[in-house]
């Protein structure tokens, strides 16, 4: 068994993505800019939810986030895949996109931006390639990893509800992918307001490639991973019977009015 168990790891070494790619793969998908703003965010979290001394010393420690990340790429995408998604990132439409999607606007703006979007009779070839490139980037597979890994646990150990209780995880599941698929469609379409048709076309034909759909399951999958413990840690602290259930119906319904 030992014997077996030291091969397996061998082979997970030999295939693995190697750490001069993952670091590359940080600078060039400007993920450690958004690593640091999640430190930055979930600190401020965590700091509102320590009121004690004894609350204190369980706090997790956000330097790890960027560790544990960079761990869970380098295991999850193979040396070959990791080219793949490097390759992706040479388009510089590509690119001009990601830097844009930094820049996070406000809800209300976009919200406008979209109605006017929505509402204009020769916007629908536009509108089409959009969805095509949202539904590639946004798929529900990646965001259960997301839930699995941060959400369940968090919810598992919290105060307020049945530990058992799988209707209430189901329904809290939906209205989690429901929240995330919503927001991160309207920051997609949001970002790609200044590109032309043709543009568009070019982008949609990087993210239908395999390399994409690997890269999104393993970043959504590591940020699970970096975070899965903080929320572990907070899990004690929070009740779930304070948070207002009607929204996550509101959502549901924006959601399918969208569609």
């Amino acid at each position: 068994m030992k014997s077996l168990l030291l091969l397996l790891l061998s082979l997970q070494l030999l295939f693995a993505a190697t750490s001069e790619q993952v670091e590359e793969y940080l600078t060039v998908s400007s993920s450690e800019e958004e690593l640091l703003l999640l430190e930055s965010q979930f600190s401020s979290m965590q700091n509102s939810f320590s009121k004690n001394s004894e609350e204190e010393k369980s706090t997790y420690d956000m330097q790890l986030l960027s560790v544990r990340f960079k761990e869970y790429i380098q295991k999850h995408l193979s040396e070959t895949e990791m080219d793949a998604v490097l390759e992706n990132y040479k388009n510089v439409l590509y690119l001009q996109f990601v830097a844009a999607s930094l820049n996070s606007a406000e809800d209300n703006e976009t919200r406008a931006y979209l109605k006017a979007l929505e509402s204009d009779p020769d916007a629908s070839e536009r509108m089409e390639i959009l969805e095509k490139i949202s539904k590639h980037l946004n798929k529900k597979e990646s965001m259960l990893i997301m839930f699995d890994g941060m959400m369940k646990p968090l919810l598992q150990n919290a105060q307020g509800i049945e530990k058992e209780d799988d209707k209430f995880m189901e329904g809290q599941k939906e209205a989690y992918i429901a929240a995330m698929q919503l927001r991160a469609k309207r920051e997609t379409l949001f970002n790609l307001k200044d590109f032309t048709i043709e543009e568009l076309e070019e982008i949609l034909k990087v993210v239908k490639t395999p390399a994409m759909d690997h890269e999104t399951k393993a970043v959504y999958g590591a940020i699970a991973y970096a975070l899965k413990e903080f929320f572990i840690s907070i899990s004690s602290r929070y009740d779930v019977s304070k948070h207002d259930p009607s929204k996550y119906n509101k959502t549901q319904t924006d959601t399918k009015n969208t569609k």
